[in-house]
């Protein structure tokens, strides 16, 4: 047996690197680097954990430290978290929708709630409530306000989403673009043979 076959056999596979289990959605390999089981693990387990707390910050923040901006941001860096851990297949496969489209939605929410008061003869950005008799929670008081917010939350995970896949596909173009180089140097490499002439 030849030294090369010895070193072939001892070698780990190409995809060693990859997790043997897939911990988020998509398998492409994310541009920055190998895949890692740790970051994917941590991700799996924080984004619902960062998710529900954006939502309670948004429900409670009309009375407490809150509100739809910080709602937004939490919830941004969930989904940021799952671009770093997979890369943009990833984030898209999270997303319900493209960030422009949650722009639009919140933008819509945000306008359509300051200006309904003027409909109906009172001021901008008026609070109505009213209260509905829930299953589980009993007697549940709603205000206008919440859907202004939940304009705020759509408009910053929105834009926050769209920077980021904007700045996100320029870097893997980049990253992409040096791993090809890197292949086409390999290939114009010479490869030295062993083996010598008397």
């Amino acid at each position: 047996m030849s030294t090369r076959d010895s070193r072939d056999e001892a070698a780990p596979p190409e995809d060693w690197e990859a997790p043997r289990e897939r911990w988020l959605s998509t398998a492409v390999r994310p541009a920055f680097g190998p895949r890692s089981v740790l970051l994917e693990v941590v991700a799996r387990l924080l984004i619902p954990a960062i998710l529900t707390f954006s939502v309670f910050l948004l429900v409670s923040g009309h009375d407490r430290p809150g509100g739809g901006f910080a709602g937004g941001l939490v919830a941004s860096m969930a989904y940021v978290l799952r671009y770093i851990a997979g890369g943009r297949h990833e984030l898209a496969a999270g997303l319900p929708m493209r960030p422009n489209g949650l722009l639009a939605i919140g933008l819509f929410l945000a306008c359509a709630t300051a200006a309904f008061p003027l409909l109906i003869g009172g001021p901008i950005l008026e609070v109505h409530t009213f209260t509905a008799a829930l299953p589980v929670f009993g007697e549940v008081k709603f205000a206008s306000y919440l859907v202004f917010e939940s304009g705020v939350f759509l408009i910053v995970v929105g834009l926050v989403l769209s920077v980021v896949a904007s700045l996100g596909a320029r870097m893997e173009a980049e990253e992409e673009e040096a791993r090809a180089e890197k292949a086409r140097e390999r290939v114009r490499r010479p490869r030295f043979t062993g083996g010598g002439g008397a």
